[in-house]
């Protein structure tokens, strides 16, 4: 199954390319494409990470699974984003979460001998492997920071005034599910609800369905501000 170029424009590692030279890049590649059903896992916690995924189509969440059995999602990945290039390269390069598919989806996939060869022939794709490094590794900064962050009232708030400045709106679209983002949180999804009421209340915010409306960016800063950096959860 030949992935469509224009698709992979969407990968960081072709960044630059026109779909044009991603078409005749292709055949001179070695790679497989599968698809996958709903809760399909992808790559398990422990299972060997020698090939990089590329996310064709659809979406997956990451969730690292801790010894007491619960488990906490690490990343939701879009398509055109990758899979296991963080481990790779490691001398013991073991998958260290599992993959799982949240809807139909398709993977590109290339060992990892094949992606050393590309590096050597493209060194424009080797730059963007590395940014692309460098960007996952600001990712889960974030999750660390928005974990660590005290108060779920407060990691709630973090997140939301994120993404007010990523996507320069009052107005948001939430980029995954209220389950998925539960997760995101390390909480309950009864707990998130209860924190999106309180703020409703406070007239903070507003919102319907995946969208969330910050109706006073002032007063949430001002919460922030006021808590001390070492207050525990609620």
């Amino acid at each position: 199954m030949k992935p469509d170029p224009a698709a992979l424009q969407a990968c960081l590692l072709f960044r630059g390319k026109s779909a044009e030279e991603i078409g005749l890049l292709l055949p001179t590649l070695a790679y497989t494409v599968s698809t996958y059903r709903k809760n399909a896992i992808i790559l398990a916690e422990g299972d060997p990470a020698d090939r990089l995924g590329i996310l064709l189509s659809g979406r997956v969440e990451v969730q690292k699974t801790h010894s007491t059995g619960s488990s906490v999602t690490i990343a939701h990945l879009k398509e055109g984003q990758t899979i296991g290039e963080a481990v790779l390269f490691r001398k013991d390069n073991v998958a260290p979460a599992t993959v799982t598919a949240t809807g139909p989806c398709k993977v590109m996939f290339i060992g990892k001998q094949e992606l050393l060869r590309i590096f050597a022939a493209d060194t424009d794709i080797l730059t963007r492997f590395i940014e692309n490094l460098s960007e996952r590794l600001v990712l889960v900064n974030r999750k660390i920071e928005n974990l660590s962050a005290g108060p779920l009232r407060r990691r709630i708030i973090d997140f939301l005034l994120e993404q007010g400045a990523l996507q320069a709106s009052d107005t948001l679209k939430l980029p995954f599910s209220r389950k998925e983002w539960a997760g995101h949180l390390n909480t309950a999804r009864p707990s998130l609800s209860r924190e999106l009421g309180f703020l409703r209340d406070q007239g903070w915010i507003e919102f319907k369905g995946s969208e969330i409306t910050l109706l006073d960016r002032s007063r949430m800063n001002d919460y922030l501000l006021s808590l001390p950096s070492s207050a525990g959860n609620l």
